[in-house]
């Protein structure tokens, strides 16, 4: 019986009926501690904003529905002009760069060891103290947290989707404090993270993993837990996509030196 849901589930997403694409998603996390704190804080503390954030979901899908059922590996939400735009003009805020954990080195690959801060946590040696032991030489948070830091960009390490919302989501409603993003994720995750970044206000650009992805919801769920053995990677494609991107900002206050903690965002200063 399972079975036969699940797959009704997901002709409804391949469909987009009711111009939806995470029906299955959603039925899954169902009694899921992540989905009930957003529904809580987000959806039935804000119905208004929810209402249009999910006006704007579903006219996002719509206007997809023609294209192929798997998403790109680059999606902007909003458009990408008026994306460039916004971190463009002046004044505004820099966009955050959100990184999985799962970007974390660790010590099978290259004989340099794992990350000196832990897998799964928001914990990082460079972004916390400026330090660049051997395990960090080819590491990504590394590299683009430098380049965030010359952009004045705050940084944030991805863990499981409960944290992401009361560390990223939840401020944004409250106070507009990270009206848009850069978020460096799974193919699995980006349809179900787009309603959630509408409703709070978030333009974003996506960017999917090019290898060591979860490849379904029971992958997904265990790296939601902690449980990530395979390290993700990047592409040239989606480097060269994260710095076209913030060499659109200019001007602004001199360059910064480190990377201030609070909570678990990393603020340069």
């Amino acid at each position: 019986m399972k079975g036969i849901a699940s797959r009704f589930l997901d002709r409804l997403d391949r469909t987009g009926f009711g111009n939806v694409q995470i029906w299955d998603f959603s039925f899954r996390s169902l009694t899921r501690e992540y989905a009930w704190l957003f529904f809580l804080k987000a959806v039935a503390s804000h119905p208004v904003r929810t209402a249009r954030g999910l006006r704007r979901y579903r006219r996002f899908v719509r206007a997809r529905l023609d294209r192929a059922a798997d998403y790109p590996r680059v999606v902007f939400i909003s458009e990408e002009a008026a994306y460039i735009q916004k971190v463009r003009t002046p004044g505004a805020a820099r966009p955050l760069l959100g990184l999985g954990f799962c970007l974390k080195p660790i010590d099978s690959e290259n004989g340099l060891g794992s990350c000196p801060s832990g897998r799964a946590n928001h914990n990082c040696v460079y972004l916390e103290r400026g330090e660049a032991p051997p395990a960090c030489a080819d590491c990504s948070i590394l590299e683009i947290g430098r380049f965030a830091l010359g952009k004045g960009c705050p940084v944030y390490i991805m863990t499981s989707a409960k944290d992401i919302a009361r560390d990223f989501m939840f401020p944004q409603m409250r106070s507009g404090l990270f009206p848009s993003a850069i978020l460096l994720l799974c193919p699995f995750s980006v349809q179900a993270i787009i309603p959630p970044l509408l409703i709070c206000g978030v333009d974003t650009l996506l960017i999917s993993y090019a290898g060591g992805s979860c490849a379904d919801y029971k992958q997904w769920l265990e790296a939601d837990e902690g449980i990530k053995k395979e390290r993700t990677t990047l592409d040239p494609e989606a480097r060269k996509k994260i710095e076209a991107v913030l060499g659109q900002i200019g001007g602004g206050p001199p360059r910064r030196r480190q990377f201030r903690r609070e909570g678990n965002v990393f603020f340069p200063e």
